[in-house]
């Protein structure tokens, strides 16, 4: 798995993906992840990052440094900002789910070890997921972006879900060096 750098300048060069079953490499995110983020993000977001995602083609791939970058600045700005752009980006993707046969939040859950192969390519990582019953799940990420940003990312999905009373409990946390993020996630609904 790739490890980013906290910042590196923002070049958005467009790239060529690596087919999903690529686990090394360049890590490549989809470009209209970056204009969504640039959307929720823009009063949050310095000038310089602004124009830069302005170039932001939502068809390509760009190298995943970037996005990690750009969530550094957010955290910097404020520690709750990258869970909370992952919460509001998420929550508007359910009608794309639900295209791709989706129809509970447990389905949901189930696919995103295959939702995080098909959005993000190269040295990713993976996320693992398990129902622990109903109303329970753990999710483990062993991936190299901001863990905030995927911890809001599947608030905002259940909360698209309807579902009610979300508890996310994050620990053990790979920024404090463990080998993964765990998710441990209950609701009701």
């Amino acid at each position: 798995m790739v490890r980013f750098l906290r910042r590196a300048p923002l070049i958005l060069t467009p790239l060529p993906p690596p087919p999903p079953e690529v686990t090394e490499g360049m890590v490549l995110n989809q470009g209209f992840l970056f204009t969504l983020l640039s959307t929720v993000a823009a009063p949050e977001l310095s000038a310089e990052t602004l124009d830069a995602l302005r170039a932001i083609d939502p068809e390509c791939w760009y190298d995943g440094q970037h996005m990690e970058t750009i969530l550094n600045e957010l955290e910097d700005r404020d520690p709750e900002l990258p869970k909370l752009m992952g919460q509001s980006i998420y929550f508007m993707l359910r009608p794309e789910l639900e295209k791709s046969g989706i129809t509970s939040c447990v389905q949901m859950i189930e696919q995103l070890p295959a939702f995080w192969k098909f959005a993000v390519r190269g040295g990713r990582g993976e996320f693992r997921s398990t129902m622990l019953g109903p109303g329970a799940a753990r999710v483990e990420m062993e991936q190299p972006f901001n863990c905030h940003f995927e911890e809001g990312a599947l608030q905002g999905l259940l909360d698209s879900w309807e579902v009610r009373d979300v508890s996310i409990t994050h620990a053990p946390c790979m920024r404090d060096g463990a080998r993964c993020c765990v998710l441990d996630v209950r609701w009701s609904g």
